[in-house]
């Protein structure tokens, strides 16, 4: 293995200098074809091919959108639709930044081929994509092209709004060139509204912008002498007309295929024809017209079209996938969702059934102890009642003892009565005189409020009604009670009769225990 390792990293850094090598030979291919785009037009095609060799397969994308500007700007626009294609689907959801260097090649391309409506979908892409990105530079050039692409539609309230949103922004921003371009354009849209006079001033405001700056830009100044040509040919002024249609030769190659040089001849020979230079219109003319057809439009237009076909149908495609994509994604979380809510239903259910289990337990363990406490009670009741009656029987046998003591004390002699009366005080001593106070006690024990709820609703009891309310609450029978007050059953009828008078409850149905049991 240690052998081993020297020898990998020496494979391993002769791929990464041969990758590097790549893309160095590649990225010089590319900006020698660049050069040489406008020049010698066979060499630049042949560095681009020699590039298309060597590009490694990771730059392929950006190879694609290199070779799609210089064939835009060679005005082969079929091919550069075609490599921008390729190019958008590589980086299309992958790469915003490069997706917008495509957009732009489309916009630019499109709007060449004056395909506006088509050029103003990328124009549009391009300026969200700037405006999120916070280029203000980008962002001026975007609103001063989608404000040209609907003037060539005619659609002057749009066109005017961005033109106008354009020069708002030189307000914190300052860029002589860009503010060339966007003045000049907008002298030419107020030009087209028929407003002559602020046309001129905004197009001659551009022309002193790049003159007072000493900006030797060909593109600026191509645009603002281009629009200066057009307008004082349009309002038939010969000489200044033929001065900037000349001015536009300076920033154009000479004798170069492409839309520059033939707009260049075509506003020249018009310039000649106002002032009446006939000749020199017609040979001006000749050399637009070669040039003209050398560009190959009518071709270019059918490769064209073919390519806007197959681009819409593949993006189309595209589209389409990501939709079925969104959809089957949308379908996916839709059953998740589902199954979350099923989820939680089930746990709802299962927390509800034992809530309601927990609660019907707690329901039966109060039952439970409330019957625990009912037969608790129930017990000390049986147990009071059971220990008055003890208590009631021995009182009576020690009354009956008493009395038969008494009637043997009198047949003593005087020397035994003294004992006999000291066991008959002893008896006395020993027997519990408050036998009915022990019954309130442990009563009271039992059903502690019994009394006050007694004295609150019938405030004029007796004691004895009292203990014959306490007796019947306890559920004594008639003969129960008579014992225990050693009275006779009638006496008790009679004095349950007295106390349903005395509680109101003789005119009623209601029972005399139940009513006290409830108290």
């Amino acid at each position: 293995m240690g052998k081993r390792l020297p020898f990998l990293l020496l494979l391993l850094c002769s791929g990464l200098f041969c990758f590097g090598q790549n893309k160095a030979e590649y990225e010089q291919y590319i900006r020698t074809a660049n050069d040489l785009k406008f020049k010698d037009w066979p060499k630049a095609e042949f560095n681009i091919q020699k590039a298309r060799k060597s590009v490694p397969e990771s730059n392929l994308g950006d190879f694609y959108i290199e070779a799609a500007k210089i064939y835009s700007d060679a005005n082969y626009f079929d091919i550069a639709l075609d490599y921008s294609a390729r190019a958008y689907h590589i980086f299309l959801d992958k790469d915003d930044g490069k997706t917008a260097k495509i957009d732009a090649i489309f916009a630019y391309t499109y709007s060449q081929l004056n395909d506006t409506k088509r050029a103003i979908v990328y124009y549009k892409k391009l300026l969200s994509f700037y405006q999120k990105q916070k280029k203000q530079a980008e962002t001026i050039k975007a609103l001063n092209n989608l404000g040209n692409a609907y003037l060539v539609l005619s659609k002057m309230d749009s066109s005017r709004y961005y033109f106008e949103k354009g020069l708002m922004s030189f307000e914190n921003y300052d860029d002589p060139v860009l503010k060339a371009f966007v003045f000049s354009n907008f002298g030419k849209f107020n030009f087209q509204e028929g407003n002559i006079v602020k046309a001129e001033s905004y197009l001659l405001e551009a022309r002193d912008i790049l003159k007072n700056n000493n900006i030797d830009d060909k593109k600026s100044n191509y645009q603002v002498n281009y629009n200066l040509a057009n307008f004082y040919t349009a309002i038939q002024n010969p000489q200044n007309a033929l001065l900037y249609a000349k001015n536009l030769g300076n920033y154009v190659i000479p004798n170069a295929v492409s839309f520059d040089n033939t707009n260049y001849l075509k506003t020249l020979y018009k310039a000649y024809q106002l002032n009446k230079e006939y000749q020199l219109s017609a040979e001006t003319f000749k050399k637009y017209d070669s040039i003209r057809d050398l560009l190959n439009i009518e071709e270019k237009a059918v490769n064209v079209e073919r390519l806007k076909v197959k681009h819409d149908y593949e993006l189309q495609k595209r589209l389409d996938k990501i939709e079925q994509d969104k959809k089957n994604m949308l379908y996916v979380v839709m059953v998740i969702i589902l199954l979350l809510v099923l989820v939680i239903c089930i746990l709802l259910l299962i927390n509800f059934r034992n809530k309601t289990e927990k609660l019907r337990l707690e329901k039966k363990l109060i039952e439970n102890r409330e019957k625990e406490l009912e037969i608790d009670n129930q017990m000390k009741e049986k147990m009071l009642v059971y220990k008055s009656m003890e208590q009631s029987k021995i009182e009576e046998i020690f009354k009956s003892l008493l009395e038969q003591v008494n009637v043997l004390k009198s047949k003593l002699k005087d020397s035994e009565i003294d004992e006999v009366s000291r066991i008959i005080n002893e008896i006395k001593l020993n027997t519990k005189q408050d036998s009915w106070g022990d019954f309130e006690y442990h009563f009271l024990n039992i059903h502690e409020s019994f009394y006050e709820n007694l004295d609150r609703r019938h405030p004029g009891l007796t004691n004895y009604d009292k203990r014959l309310a306490a007796m019947l609450k306890l559920k004594l029978s008639t003969k129960e009670i008579s014992n225990l007050l050693n009275v006779t059953p009638k006496t008790i009828e009679n004095s349950r009769t007295r106390l349903r008078k005395k509680m109101d409850l003789t005119n009623t149905k209601e029972d005399l225990a139940q009513y006290l049991n409830e108290l």
